[in-house]
């Protein structure tokens, strides 16, 4: 702000400068004239450049009478398979392959009959930045959602409408808390893709559970966009809009601004504790869990966590893999919908990992890298192996969560036969396994970016199809599916 202030009255120095008669000949006039539309340019730029972005908090407090969340209703014609999707981070890269995977599951017969396809078995879809647009806008849309999300995202240059040129006026909106802020990529994104629809509309019987998170800055940890994270700052979940949560998941610190929430817990007593219990971790927890956990606790404690600054999700979580182990660290059925995991008896978990971390360019020559290009590798990264683990550990998770879920169904249906009857496996598609020279040289001059070439999006998209047509565990799941097949089954 200083240096804002310095420069404005500067230029205003300079406006008042010698003039009459100094200014006698002809020449000089000239000069100052031109000096003056420089200094008015000037003006303008820093003016531009001071406006702080617009952070206002975006959500409003929970109405303590409303706040019991109702329990979903059995939606007809469901069938006994589920899948569980995780879109990894990565911009359009992430959404274009994620978006293949789901063609490919769209045009899958489902064993449920009646015209069903795989796609519509999908009990729960997560997603991180680019990957959340995409789990969003499936949730809320379904198969019949898809065509139209590659015309209204996919081609689309969404670029063209925020700032992203590296000026003067954008490096001093950076530096003043984010180049693009909610008149950017959130107005944008509820345009063009979500019309004003919230969290609740998305919460819908019939639908699949979504999972998006964005990183709060103040816990360092993930912000899961559910009833659970939004009663302990005691605010009203059903009528967040859904674009704000997908700008926030994808919010990359400088370019874009926060997302800000205010944590309305103070004032709030009335809202006892235990509406978060379920959100703690077991004994047997993991650190990262209880370290989740401890940071719902935080909110509800208020003091001075009075606003919530919500970053990248892929800051905590690049591939979403960690936020559906916190939420299976909580009571059955979670995070499926109570009516899916009543009826499961196959249940498929996909991880979507656009991710791009080998390669490149970097070591051809015993040259410095560019900045650009040392950011990009240094933050792939720093992102590289905690994926990895985390799917890792998602995987190794899957037999203790299956045992739960079945001992919860068992004892809500007491009557029913067969409750024990559930397979469960899972199978990661990544980008970073293309080992064919020409393809993968290609992926990795797809960056981070919001936009894409339309033969790109056909390219990445025809790659998602391909991987999850051709994997063994998904065959083998097509198999159970259909033929019968063994009660448990693992894939890597």
């Amino acid at each position: 702000m200083t240096f804002c202030r310095r420069t404005s009255l500067s230029i205003r120095e300079s406006r008042e400068g010698p003039a009459g008669g100094h200014a006698r000949r002809t020449v000089a006039l000239l000069r100052a004239r031109r000096f003056l539309r420089r200094g008015a340019l000037a003006m303008a730029l820093v003016a531009a450049g001071c406006a702080g972005p617009d952070v206002t908090p975006t959500n409003r407090r929970l109405e303590l009478t409303t706040g019991a969340v109702p329990l979903a209703q059995p939606a007809p014609d469901q069938s006994d398979t589920g899948i569980i999707l995780a879109f990894s981070g990565g911009g359009a890269r992430s959404a274009a392959f994620g978006y293949g995977v789901l063609s490919a599951l769209a045009e899958a017969p489902s064993p449920g009959g009646r015209g069903r396809r795989l796609a519509d078995d999908v009990a729960v879809v997560a997603g991180v930045s680019g990957g959340a647009v995409l789990a969003s806008y499936f949730a809320l849309n379904g198969r019949a959602g898809l065509e139209d999300f590659r015309k209204r995202f996919l081609v689309h240059d969404v670029e063209a409408s925020l700032r992203m040129s590296f000026s003067p006026p954008n490096i001093l909106r950076g530096y003043r808390g984010g180049v693009n802020d909610l008149s950017g990529l959130p107005a944008w994104l509820d345009a063009n893709l979500f019309k004003g629809a919230t969290l609740g509309a998305v919460a819908r019987p019939g639908r699949p559970r979504l999972v998006i998170h964005a990183t709060d800055l103040y816990n360092r940890a993930p912000f899961i966009f559910d009833h659970t994270t939004f009663t302990a700052i005691c605010s009203n979940y059903d009528d967040y809009p859904l674009a704000y949560a997908v700008a926030a998941s994808a919010a990359v610190p400088v370019v874009f601004a926060p997302l800000t929430l205010r944590n309305f817990r103070t004032g709030c007593e009335t809202l006892p504790p235990a509406n978060t219990q379920a959100a703690r971790p077991q004994p047997q927890g993991s650190l990262v869990s209880r370290e989740y956990a401890d940071a719902l606790g935080r909110y509800e404690m208020a003091k001075d966590l009075n606003y919530l600054k919500l970053y990248d999700g892929g800051l905590v979580d690049g591939v979403g893999t960690q936020s559906l182990l916190h939420l299976m660290g909580r009571a059955a059925p979670e995070p499926l919908p109570m009516e899916r995991a009543l009826r499961l008896r196959h249940l498929l978990v996909i991880v979507v990992d656009a991710s791009t971390r080998i390669g490149g360019d970097l070591s051809k020559t015993a040259e410095s890298p560019r900045a650009p290009d040392a950011i990009v590798a240094a933050i792939d990264a720093m992102i590289n192996i905690p994926n990895l683990q985390s799917f890792d550990a998602l995987s190794d998770h899957l037999p203790a969560w299956r045992d739960r879920l079945v001992k919860w169904r068992c004892r809500v249906v007491v009557a029913r036969r067969g409750c024990g009857d559930l397979d469960v496996d899972i199978v990661r598609l990544a980008l970073s396994d293309i080992s064919e020279p020409a393809p993968a040289r290609r992926i990795l001059g797809l960056h981070n970016r919001l936009s894409l070439k339309a033969e790109d999006v056909d390219f990445l998209a025809d790659l998602g199809q391909r991987l999850l047509r051709a994997h063994p565990g998904y065959r083998r799941f097509l198999e159970r599916i259909n033929h019968g097949g063994p009660k448990v089954a693992r894939a890597g």
